[in-house]
């Protein structure tokens, strides 16, 4: 039944992201990228990494503490929603002074300074959707949270998409425009938030505000907001680096081949958002992780290895799909860019795991260590491989970060290493990219070749066991039963 409940919100949440998200990075974000040039999306992917590694100030680490505490005990949501909303409100100001204080010591002015505006507005309304978010998941409401999760984006796309076709704001098209429909977009789904809790959990009440109370979840989320400061600064100082060093262009090419990496990764977050609370629910009654994580990685690693072995092999074909004037380079990015998937899906299922434990302190030394890496080897490597060597800084850093998280989530559940386990993976792998190097070779077109690699990539999963046909198959019929 645990794994059941665990794929039904899994497949729910995977094809809400899959019917939304794909459109808006490939269709909304790309055209803005190439309707307003290189020049100005360097500049906003720049800003965007800036406002991205302060996130935490708006914060402070209260959505992934309030998410871990109502999970164990969610019978105090009507206490604890209103000193969380006046915390993050206190935190928001401070987050301002400081991004503008940095913006003026990387030397930015003009018309920087107001997008930088934009920016913080967009980061303080996605954290706070963010944080009502985490009261629907904590209550194991996965199906709905799954839905607001994309509600901001399908009306961006519905507003921008007319924008960017309709042929009066298509020429005149800026990307102030952009800013101010996310703007829009989050404002709504927020809204639609607070309908949701008032609803079904409870009313927000400032009479039960204390600042007393306030002040105690601060100091609790303190090691929270560490830690994602550290991982905003190891995973987006690169963009923010590149540009300072080579400009917005330069950075705008870069931004081009992590924008597959990026409508990957939110499926990654996604399910990382469903993996917290369960993790943390199954340590608190003493149940058994293993057959979970396994299911997890299972899914989401063999995904991210078939997608390595196409993007090897046909990466070209893939960033000249995506822009016919795409820069020489930009192949080479891609393939490093790429290459950074499966650490990633690592990363998620393991860290997340570490976090439901409470190994917050481990969890920020790795962190630590990442940064140290990512800031030293972007210092090194930009000078002499621009936004190749940025790609490469990336892998290394990621795969650090995946292979510490396996080893201590390893040493603390006393995981088992199942060797015939990983050769699965490592079979999935090969065969799947000795197939690609063969489609190359006899001159099978991008397309077509996505085609059959989703045909082989089901056979094989399904052949070696990798993905249980028999448990997927049970959950189906349960589900169309209405059970």
């Amino acid at each position: 039944m645990l794994k059941r409940y665990f794929l039904s919100n899994v497949i729910v949440m995977v094809l809400l992201n899959l019917l939304v998200k794909p459109v808006w990075i490939f269709l909304i974000d790309r055209n803005v990228q190439l309707t307003v040039g290189h020049q100005e999306y360097g500049l906003y992917s720049a800003l965007l990494s800036l406002t991205v590694i302060f996130n935490i100030l708006l914060d402070f680490g209260i959505t992934n503490f309030n998410n871990r505490n109502l999970s164990n005990d969610n019978s105090q949501i009507h206490l604890s929603l209103p000193n969380m909303i006046a915390a993050k409100a206190f935190f928001s100001l401070i987050y301002f002074c400081i991004i503008f204080l940095v913006a003026f010591l990387f030397d930015y002015s003009g018309k920087a300074l107001y997008i930088l505006l934009l920016l913080g507005g967009i980061q303080f309304l996605n954290s706070f959707l963010q944080f009502l978010r985490s009261n629907v998941s904590a209550n194991h409401d996965f199906k709905i949270d799954s839905v607001l999760s994309v509600l901001d984006k399908l009306v961006m796309i519905v507003v921008c998409g007319f924008l960017l076709l309709y042929p009066d704001t298509k020429n005149s098209f800026l990307i102030e425009w952009y800013l101010y429909t996310q703007l829009f977009a989050y404002l709504l789904a927020i809204l639609v938030s607070v309908v949701v809790i008032i609803r079904r959990y409870a009313r927000i009440d400032f009479q039960h505000f204390s600042w007393s109370e306030m002040r105690s979840f601060c100091l609790k989320s303190l090691p929270f907001a560490f830690l994602i400061l550290l991982m905003g600064i190891y995973m987006r100082c690169d963009s923010l680096l590149l540009e300072r060093m080579k400009g917005p262009v330069i950075n705008s090419h870069y931004a081009e081949a992590y924008r597959i990496l990026d409508a990957l990764n939110m499926i990654g977050f996604l399910f990382a958002g469903i993996l917290l609370p369960m993790f943390t629910r199954l340590i608190a009654r003493n149940v058994s992780i293993h057959e979970i994580v396994k299911t997890s990685a299972n899914i989401v690693i063999s995904v991210a290895l078939c997608i390595l072995a196409h993007s090897l092999v046909y990466r070209r074909e893939v960033m000249f799909f995506l822009d016919r004037n795409a820069a020489p380079d930009l192949p080479d990015i891609y393939l490093f860019v790429i290459a950074c998937f499966p650490p990633f899906c690592m990363m998620y299922i393991y860290s997340t795991l570490l976090t439901a434990n409470g190994n917050i302190r481990l969890l920020i030394k790795i962190s630590l260590l990442a940064c140290i890496l990512s800031i030293g080897l972007n210092l090194l490597l930009i000078p002499h491989l621009n936004a190749v060597g940025t790609a490469i800084s990336a892998l290394i850093v990621q795969s650090v970060v995946a292979g510490c998280c396996i080893y201590f989530s390893i040493r603390k559940f006393d995981l088992p290493v199942d060797f015939g386990w990983l050769g699965k993976f490592a079979f999935l792998f090969i065969t799947i990219l000795a197939v690609n190097f063969l489609l190359r070779f006899i001159h099978v077109s991008l397309l077509p070749s996505v085609l059959i690699n989703m045909l082989l990539f089901l056979l094989l999963v399904y052949s070696i066991r990798l993905w249980d046909k028999e448990t997927i198959l049970a959950y189906l019929k349960q589900y169309k039963s209405g059970e």
